[in-house]
């Protein structure tokens, strides 16, 4: 027995430490009917022992007892996207994987849990059951014509007749109420081209896009006696006719009548201006309207009279036998709507709205469950209730339904496997039978109406056959939406009689679950707001066109629990009326809906402001990522808007796992690109145009290109990157010859910015040369050298173009507004001495303003990122501590529990923002939550996936400490700082199989590995930072000329830099002297080609006793690298990069050498992390003359400056 211990103890004591865990497929756990031919997979790792990673897998794959894939050891230390190269997989096939890796000493772990995926139907052959629906109910009534006479079209009197340029007009009028008049009733009808927004007496009553459907609203709450106030904007959006048509009938307990009409008497303006719905208005010098003509007048002719119309929801059910034991059984579910499936009565998933939103003219997704356990011997019954959802419901602005259909299928099948080896296939057909029940209603922004009352009855057949569109059917690529939390009310309040009013404390989308006893009959109507009136009453205005309305009628028989299944709202207050007494806690309570995107990402301070600015930040997120990446969820809007995207992406992936569901969203977006390559204002493509313009259209490139960064996928790139191409093509192609904007293109500008208008041209620029860049980088990613190489070119002209446009030659920008110089730093569109100017005036902007920003959407995603790049972080925590107008703090202040879409969306001056666009749940401006995790937090990516990061925590403002942690895809990333003592204490966790930099406050520059570390330096006024200038713009000083075998070029001293003449082929400097350090230093410096078409920065650098080169521009112009490593010069090693310079352009070149390794970067970018490790160092036999510190060019002319040398602790 003691041999045998002993043999147990020994070989434990050589087992590995390192574990594989969290095995995902797709990256989803256990993933259930994928249709990806070769799925990618992943795992992370755990391990007790610092500074581990591996060193090489194992994968084994099975289905039943049939090996499909045994990988054997790979030598490789990747975890994530390794990519299945089995056996071919085929439909329904059920797969089990494991994986085993080796440590950092070749130690072989145990092999992982198991982990599964199941193959969906892969093939359209392979869907055997056919689409149903049931359309009794559906077909809508024909439309009275609408009543509008006499009311008379109007336009504004300075534009021409019918022909109006684009542009936003009001129009205001008013009527007179007797003194004391009693309103029964008061209606409103309009029509508009294009747009319109009436308000009442500064309430927002209805807005509308249609000339053709005239819109009923009741306006009774909003009128009063005396004066009564009428203000009407409206958007022309193109060139055209443009007109309003309006009228009001006002009903009078006397039996009067009060008509008011659009006539000569209106007034107009061409510009609203801010407020315009409620500031104070002088008319009386405003021109009168001009009359085009008559109700019925071409090109509009009469009018329909719109209804609401919401069709009662169908049940269908049919059934099948199980004689045999049952095996395996998969349910497979499609619909063009929403479908809820049920199982022998029982609901197959908790998930909701499935199978989700896509352009169904062109692919619809499938879901699948594994059901075997739900199955019992016998007859067994399966059904679907079907709801409009997006496909035929009503989905965005101006109250428009029907998008892609007016009858919702639905499509199940159910394959069996039994335990004998026999199979069958069940699901929707002809023998299926339908019925409406107790879901009257059922409505993405109007609600659902439920009478429990009423069950499925008078079964009828289903109508069968091919439904309104013929899309491609495949398998939901992203996660499901599903319930994430609970709320309850944590205030009730009774504004009037029998009208209650839940707080549940948090601003969120989802459903209510109301449970209550009732009588038979009973009605109790709920209703949701974000915010509150003045008077405790809900602000519903906002809303538009959504009724958010919620009913459910009581059976009457005992406790009853109803929660909708087929819509959901944005609120944080509930109006429940219709109760017998007043509602408790548990009556109604908030149920949050969100995709299934795990939470990666926490943070937590000694500021409890920032501490809710998270919380903030995190539920907006969470609210607006149902399926898709939407603006906000509570008004007729709900759409997803690419430049809301693409300026939150990045923050979004520190908050949760959203590889999966941006994964989804790209291909929504690719849909949508036009066949010209413009990328469109939302995705899936409806209400809003195709034209999404600067800033939006550019979520096609930015957002594949960050889910590459955030998560190492190469595919996201591969298969958008044609995609991405098309896109800037159509940015070049739309360009004047000097690659400035066309005269004409449409674009939102800086949204929603404060007192501060800019250029449109500009942000065009910008972000056409941002854009530009990121495509290069993709090339490079991909191995397209020669792609890369043209769009870096293509970059560097953009740039030149953008300087000689809009930069002056003191630096000051077009616009001259923070956002202007925000994206030319952010975008690294100036050179150096410009980014200083530009610098200086960004901050001086924000001072004069008394440290407050003016940016909108598209300068707030980069203005603290900006303020840091430039090394003013101080600015950037004036800013972010800030609690007046406008600033994150000031909501947070006014009790916001999400970020609104407006900064000035509620102030006690003006009270509600222009109700016509003013969500209370945008997460636009939540995108600051990346320069917290980057910045407090000290957290960055140095490689794609955080393969390596960067520990670099910023202390600042009133922070005394800051814990912030992110689980990237190898595992968890976590700082946890606090000054303490005089003392600033940092403990980190890194993932294993991973590597980091920290840098401290004070400079300390620390390399590890994996595991827990801590460290501590003494905190206080910073000292004097430790550089050494090795220039001083005057003389050579200590550098001369290097001894060239050849004939090297003239050295000189001009304008403040050293000019290093064409050699033949070589010249350059040397440092004349033993250099400051060969260990543990920086050097950085700046440089230009001049001349030539080849390196213009050769910089040589000591290497402890070694020198090493990095060469800049050389092999024709593009190549960069390090020479040599291994014998390997820079053109061949595994360095090697290719980027394009351009002659006459500063860039700012750094240089790093530590005991571990060597970093490079040109421009702040990072080029080079070359490991010092079993490598052997040198330099290429041409520039010995250069030993140990010198800058050599080839063939090639060159200057160089600001050269800065700093040791390192």
């Amino acid at each position: 027995m003691l041999k045998t211990l002993a043999i147990i103890l020994g070989l434990a004591a050589t087992a590995s430490a390192i574990t594989p865990q969290q095995l995902r497929c797709e990256y989803r756990v256990n993933p259930l009917g994928i249709d990806e031919p070769k799925p990618r997979l992943s795992w992370t790792l755990a391990s007790d022992q610092p500074n581990d990673k591996q060193t090489a897998y194992q994968i084994i794959v099975t289905s039943g007892q049939e090996t499909l894939w045994d990988s054997g050891k790979v030598s490789s230390d990747d975890t994530t996207a390794i990519v299945y190269a089995g056996k071919p997989l085929t439909t329904g096939m059920r797969c089990s994987w494991k994986v085993k890796v080796w440590d950092k000493n070749d130690k072989e772990s145990a092999w992982s849990d198991l982990a599964t995926w199941t193959m969906g139907l892969l093939q359209p052959s392979d869907w055997k059951t056919e689409w149903i629906g049931y359309d009794k109910a559906r077909q809508n009534i024909d439309l009275p014509e609408a009543d509008l006479n006499p009311a008379k079209w109007i336009w504004q009197a300075a534009d021409p007749p019918l022909n109006a340029a684009a542009g936003h007009r009001l129009f205001v009028s008013s009527f007179t109420l007797p003194a004391d008049a009693k309103i029964t009733k008061a209606e409103l009808l309009a029509i508009g081209d294009d747009n319109y927004k009436v308000v009442v007496n500064t309430h927002l009553v209805v807005s509308g896009s249609s000339w053709k459907m005239a819109r009923s609203t009741d306006i009774t709450p909003h009128l009063r006696p005396g004066n009564n106030d009428i203000r009407v904007e409206v958007w022309n959006s193109a060139e055209g006719p443009a007109g309003l048509l309006a009228k009001i009938n006002v009903t009078l307990a006397d039996g009067k009548t009060v008509t008011h009409v659009t006539d000569a008497t209106w007034k107009s303006a061409s510009n609203p201006g801010a407020n315009w719905h409620n500031r104070p208005l002088d008319t009386k010098d405003w021109p009168a309207v001009r009359v085009l003509g008559d109700y019925g007048m071409p090109p509009w002719g009469k009018a329909k009279l719109e209804t609401v119309f919401l069709p009662p929801v169908p049940y269908l059910r049919g059934n099948f036998r199980a004689d045999k034991p049952v095996k395996n059984a998969t349910l497979y579910v499609t619909a063009l709507g929403i479908a809820d499936v049920e199982l022998n009565g029982q609901r197959v998933t908790d998930d909701w709205f499935n199978p989700g939103w896509t352009d169904y003219t062109k692919r619809v997704y499938y879901r699948a469950y594994d059901v075997t356990s739900r199955i019992k011997p016998g007859n067994n019954d399966v059904g679907a209730i079907l709801a409009d959802g997006w496909f035929s419901g009503y989905v965005g602005y101006g109250r428009q339904r029907n998008h892609y259909g007016k009858l919702p299928r639905v499509r199940i099948q159910l394959n069996i496997e039994y335990t004998d080896g026999t199979t069958a296939i069940v699901g929707t057909g002809p023998d299926w039978k339908a019925a409406t029940g107790p879901i009257l209603e059922a409505d993405f922004l109007m609600g659902e109406t439920c009478d429990a009352r009423l069950q499925p009855r008078d079964w009828q057949p289903v109508n069968v056959g091919s439904p309104e569109v013929s899309p491609v059917v495949q398998a939901h690529p992203g996660p499901p939406v599903i319930a994430i939390a609970e709320f309850k009310a944590k205030t009730i309040t009774e504004p009037r009689p029998g009208v209650y009013v839940l707080d549940l404390g948090q601003n969120f989308a989802g459903v209510p679950r109301l449970t209550v006893r009732g009588e038979p009959g009973q009605k109790i109507t709920l209703r949701f707001a974000e915010r509150l009136n003045p008077d405790g009453t809900l602000y519903t205005t906002n809303l538009r066109s959504a009724r958010a309305t919620d009913t459910y009628i009581c059976r009457g028989d005992g406790l009853e629990t109803w929660t909708p299944r087929f819509t959901f709202h944005g609120f944080q207050y509930i109006e429940v009326t219709g109760l017998k007494e007043k509602p408790s806690p548990d009556t109604v309570v908030g149920i949050a809906l969100s995709s299934d995107t795990p939470v990666v990402g926490s943070f937590h301070c000694s500021d409890p402001m920032l501490n809710q600015l998270h919380n903030n930040i995190y539920w907006t997120q969470r609210a607006n990522f149902i399926d898709i990446p939407t603006d906000c969820p509570q008004r007729d809007e709900r759409l997803g808007w690419t430049g809301d995207a693409q300026v939150y992406v990045r923050t979004a992936t520190l908050n949760c796992d959203v590889q999966a569901f941006f994964n989804k969203w790209l291909v929504d977006l690719a849909d949508a690109q036009r066949a010209d390559g413009q990328f469109p204002m939302v995705a899936p493509l409806k209400v809003a145009e195709g034209d999404g313009g600067p800033a939006w259209a550019d979520a096609g490139v930015i957002c594949p290109w960050t889910i590459y960064e955030v998560y190492g996928d190469r595919r996201v790139l591969e298969r958008h990157y044609e995609g991405m191409t098309r896109f800037i093509a159509f940015c070049k192609n739309r360009c004047k010859p000097d690659l400035t904007p066309p005269d004409k293109f449409h674009c939102f500008g800086d949204w929603l910015s404060i007192k501060a208008d800019t250029p449109k041209d500009v942000i065009y620029m910008a972000y056409f040369a941002y854009s530009t860049k990121l495509v290069a980088r993709a090339a490079e990613v991909l191995g397209k050298k020669d792609d890369a190489a043209k769009y870096h070119q293509l970059f560097n002209d953009i740039r030149a173009a953008f300087n000689k446009a809009y930069v002056g030659p003191e630096g000051r920008i077009k616009g001259n507004t923070q956002c202007v110089y925000v994206l030319a730093i952010a975008f690294d569109l100036l050179d150096p001495d410009k980014t200083k100017l530009a610098a200086q005036y960004l901050v001086e902007d924000i001072e004069s303003r008394g440290n407050h920003l003016s940016t909108g959407f598209i300068g707030t995603k980069d203005l603290m990122l900006a303020l840091a790049k430039i090394g003013r972080n101080d600015v950037a925590y004036k800013l972010l501590h800030n609690d007046t107008f406008p600033s994150w703090g000031f909501s947070i202040r006014h009790g916001a529990t999400s970020i609104w879409e407006r900064w000035d969306g509620w102030t006690p001056e003006k009270g509600f923002q222009d109700p016509g666009m003013n969500s209370f749940a945008h997460y636009s401006f939540g995108a600051v939550y990346q320069w917290i995790v980057e910045n407090i937090g000290g957290i960055r990516s140095e490689a794609p996936g955080y393969k390596r990061i960067l520990i670099a925590p910023q202390p600042g403002g009133k922070l005394t400490a800051a814990k912030t942690a992110y689980r990237c895809i190898h595992g968890l990333i976590e700082t946890d700082w606090r000054i303490a003592d005089g003392k600033f204490i940092l403990d980190v966790t890194i993932p294993v199989n991973t590597t980091a930099t920290v840098i401290m406050p004070a400079q300390g520059v620390h390399d590890i590995g994996s595991g827990k570390h801590h460290f501590e330096e003494p905190f206080g006024p910073k000292p004097p930072p430790q550089v050494m200038e090795l220039f001083d713009g005057k003389t050579l000083g200590h550098w001369k000329p290097a001894d060239w075998p050849g004939k090297g070029g003239k050295i000189t001293v001009a304008d403040g830099a050293i000019r290093i003449g064409v050699g033949d082929p070589m010249s350059g400097i040397v440092w004349d002297g033993e250099p400051p350090a060969r260990m543990n230093y920086e050097i950085e410096l700046e440089a230009k080609r001049t001349d030539g078409n080849d390196f213009f920065c050769g910089l040589t650098f000591p290497v402890g006793t070694n020198a090493c080169t990095f060469v800049c521009g050389g092999w024709g112009g593009t190549v960069v690298g390090l020479s040599c490593i291994d014998g390997y010069d820079a053109s061949e090693n595994n360095t090697t990069k290719t980027t394009t310079f351009k002659n006459d352009q500063w860039y700012t070149i750094r240089v790093r050498v530590t005991d571990k390794k060597i970093e490079a970067w040109i421009d702040d970018e990072s080029f080079v992390e070359q490991e010092l490790a079993d490598h052997r160092i040198s330099v290429r036999m041409e520039v010995e003359p250069c030993i140990p510190l010198g800058i050599a060019t080839w063939n090639t002319g060159s200057a160089v400056r600001h050269i800065k040398f700093r040791k390192l602790d």
